[in-house]
């Protein structure tokens, strides 16, 4: 097999391997974004039949006399309507904080309120490996083209999604161009999860090994470690997918129950306290 057509065998492979990776990541906001919608529509649904419960039996216990100590008194029913509007206010924070989630998982948060967000557990550790997938790839892709790290860091700060990494690359492109070393400039990243300080400590090492290589080999070896950290996150981000995708439905569901459950009980309270006052 001559040499041009090994090119382009190792060229088609390489592209397909940068289009899976961009399914993965796709196909991970698409399910996070799936799972949470349905759990939101749970979370919801349980919340307007609570309300309606609760203030249906208001309704109907506003006009309802009981006894207390054989003196007629109007039953209270203003704790009804006080639970009532903490489950208007719950189905509020749930609709606020589920565009809040949708915004993360698109990547369409503010830098900030990206770091923020990305810190919450489950939902937040999946998109800070996509997020880390992603800037990796992207590095990746400026060695394969022969690219300095300063030009890399450049390519990733108007390719990336993720708005802090984003405006992290584009000052860590001026701090390696200023001298700074790369182990350094990797250490200050928004987002520290494994395979990006797998590779700043691989910086660290590799500046001893690759001072008596060549430069082609020294870029093959730069190149090979970013493949490596590209593809260990995408593996993590599948892995935790599929923990937070199970985490989340279960923990909505049984959110869900509770909530109408409570309604349930609020209705049995309040239907033995009108019992048991016709009765006394």
């Amino acid at each position: 097999m001559n040499q041009p057509q090994i090119d382009v065998e190792n060229s088609i492979a390489a592209t397909a391997e940068l289009e899976l990776w961009q399914s993965i990541r796709e196909d991970t906001r698409r399910r996070l974004t799936r799972v949470v919608s349905i759990g939101v529509l749970y979370l919801l649904t349980a919340l307007a039949v609570g309300v309606y419960l609760i203030l249906t039996m208001a309704e109907v216990a506003s006009d309802t006399v009981v006894l207390r100590s054989w003196r007629p008194e109007m039953m209270d029913v203003t704790w009804m309507k006080v639970t009532a509007l903490g489950y208007v206010v719950a189905a509020v924070l749930a609709i606020l904080g589920y565009l809040v989630i949708l915004m993360m998982i698109l990547q369409r948060l503010p830098p900030l309120l990206s770091t923020v967000a990305g810190s919450m557990p489950w939902i937040g550790s999946t998109m800070r490996m996509v997020a880390m997938g992603e800037f990796c790839q992207s590095i990746y892709q400026s060695l394969l083209r022969s690219q300095t790290y300063g030009n890399a860091l450049q390519q990733a700060s108007e390719t990336v999604h993720h708005a802090g990494l984003r405006r992290w690359s584009a000052i860590s492109s001026k701090r390696i161009e200023l001298g700074h070393p790369l182990s350094m400039v990797l250490q200050s990243s928004p987002i520290q999860e494994q395979p990006l300080s797998a590779v700043a400590a691989l910086s660290t090492v590799g500046l001893a090994s690759t001072e008596g290589l060549a430069a082609d080999q020294a870029t093959e070896q730069a190149v090979q470690i970013w493949h490596r950290a590209t593809s260990e996150c995408h593996v993590l981000a599948q892995s935790r997918l599929d923990r937070t995708a199970a985490f989340v439905s279960v923990s909505f569901l049984l959110a869900s129950v509770f909530i109408a459950f409570f309604a349930l009980l609020l209705m049995g309270v309040s239907m033995q306290t009108q019992i048991r006052g016709l009765i006394y």
